[in-house]
């Protein structure tokens, strides 16, 4: 592994998307975090960016007026941040832009038409920190709702089967480290099927969801400072299609990343 200095501050302050990526492939945090090392934005890293924005400053706008944007002002944004988004991608083959630009307008229309509305914002996009079992945590929370509501915004290829581990986990840590957070959560994901959805997931943490939280943070915190980053080689994102660090992977621990 290329020599690199751990010191003692390393993992001091963590977030949930670091702690993700360590669980996935401790090697990807290694490429990422602490090399330093960009992955390469794909259309569909780029078309969810540009959906995620549209919504964000739409509720900025609802903090300040009380309403959503209209539909042909809801355009005029989105392709505001699509430009930029799209500005440094690498598409892949099988990605056109013209295609991906007109999928991200539907996506965004069906989330304001369709979740929008009832949603009364009191933080949007908040960096919140706090302390989980002794590790300093950051995140940013896409929206606080007046009820104390934690809520995720998504986009995905199919409908989401069911609340992943490490969305569990992000929206833990934020109900526990948000101040005026109540403890219910809520992932919404607008899939980009036919036709689009908007599937909303309510969730309340728990318990156990807490204990795990507490237990999972000091551990990867103490593997990032002990300096273990192997590659995990077996997991179902380990590819070329869906790592940008294939070919230092590869270089780095040798073997071969499959296609």
């Amino acid at each position: 592994m290329t020599d690199v200095a751990v010191t003692e501050a390393l993992g001091e302050l963590v977030a949930p998307s670091q702690v993700n990526t360590y669980m996935t492939c401790p090697a990807k945090w290694y490429f990422h975090y602490l090399i330093g090392l960009s992955e390469p934005t794909t259309g569909a890293l780029a078309l969810g960016k540009a959906c995620h924005e549209t919504l964000a400053r739409n509720f900025r706008q609802k903090l300040g007026t009380g309403r959503d944007m209209e539909a042909k002002e809801l355009r005029e944004v989105f392709d505001e941040e699509w430009s930029v988004a799209i500005a440094n991608a690498e598409l892949r083959d099988d990605e056109d832009a013209d295609k991906l630009a007109a999928t991200g307008q539907i996506l965004v229309a069906a989330y304001l038409t369709e979740a929008a509305g009832p949603l009364q914002p009191s933080a949007v996009e908040q960096t919140v920190q706090g302390e989980i079992a002794g590790v300093k945590v950051r995140g940013i929370v896409d929206l606080l709702d007046t009820d104390g509501r934690v809520l995720d915004f998504k986009t995905a290829s199919k409908r989401p089967n069911g609340l992943s581990a490490e969305h569990s986990l992000q929206l833990t840590t934020y109900a526990m480290i948000t101040p005026g957070a109540s403890g219910l959560c809520r992932r919404d994901t607008v899939t980009k099927t036919k036709p689009v959805q908007v599937i909303q997931q309510s969730y309340q943490v728990g318990v156990e969801d807490r204990h795990f939280a507490e237990t999972l943070y000091p551990m990867v915190q103490e593997s990032i400072r002990d300096g273990i980053y192997p590659p995990h080689r077996g997991g179902l994102m380990c590819s070329r299609r869906y790592c940008g660090y294939w070919r230092e992977c590869e270089h780095e621990f040798g073997g071969r990343v499959a296609e």
